[in-house]
């Protein structure tokens, strides 16, 4: 049996480096092969940030500095939530990873991240986006305080529960970046059916995959944009 989290932050901006962290929503629950998700813990708090909360920040999540005010999360049990589980999944994960790893009350443990956002195939499982809240609007069901941090976290078990174990074997699984170097003009529509993106920078179309997927993008590339031995290139992420 496993115990994992779902966390989620609200934050002053979105850059991990010089804004900070104003709410934290933290969903324990444990895992086991054939069994229903169960919840067993929660926990939020407020963060004064030490300066104002901007019009826009407020306007997003309802949050004002009154609300903050002389308010402090507790750390010592986030660690302690932390440092239990054996998974933290966050929805476009990298960006919780980024204030949370920066926090030195965090420092040193051993975290493994699973991403809601990219480690489920929403698209082959039928979803035309991958927006938490238009995810849960597809499966019926609404998250009543969008962008306050427990309710997100709710709204994401909810979500992730049904494909949990596709979830968490692909967060063990390593990324590639495929490119389509030398691809013909005329192919370009395959590609962006397929999913590619054209970076005007390196003037290439790419696409990320995992690793379960890599043969098939290989045959892909080979047979329908290559018409023989394939020319792309593999980058490990």
């Amino acid at each position: 049996m496993d115990i994992g989290l779902i966390v989620d932050l609200e934050t002053t901006g979105i850059d991990s480096k010089n804004d900070k962290i104003i709410e934290i929503g933290i969903l324990e629950f444990l895992a086991e092969d054939g069994v229903e998700p169960m919840i067993t813990n929660m926990y939020s708090e407020l963060e004064d940030p030490g300066e104002p909360i901007s019009e826009e920040i407020q306007s997003i999540t309802g949050i004002n500095d009154d609300m903050v005010a002389g308010r402090q999360i507790d750390w010592s049990r986030v660690r302690e939530l932390f440092g239990r589980a054996d998974i933290i999944i966050a929805h476009n994960a990298d960006f919780d990873r980024g204030f949370l790893e920066a926090r030195p009350e965090l420092a040193g443990i051993d975290i493994h991240w699973g991403c809601s956002v990219k480690h489920i195939d929403w698209h082959g499982h039928g979803f035309k986006t991958r927006a938490l809240n238009y995810l849960a609007a597809d499966m019926g069901f609404v998250n009543p305080f969008a962008h306050r941090a427990l309710f997100d976290c709710a709204t994401t078990f909810r979500l992730v529960s049904p494909y949990l174990k596709e979830l968490i074997t692909r967060s063990f699984m390593k990324e590639y970046k495929l490119l389509a170097v030398g691809a013909p003009f005329a192919v370009k529509d395959k590609l962006r059916e397929a999913a590619y993106r054209w970076d005007a920078q390196q003037r290439v179309w790419g696409k990320t995959v995992f690793e379960d997927r890599l043969d098939a993008e290989r045959e892909f590339l080979a047979s329908e944009i290559y018409q023989g031995s394939s020319r792309h290139e593999e980058h490990s992420l």
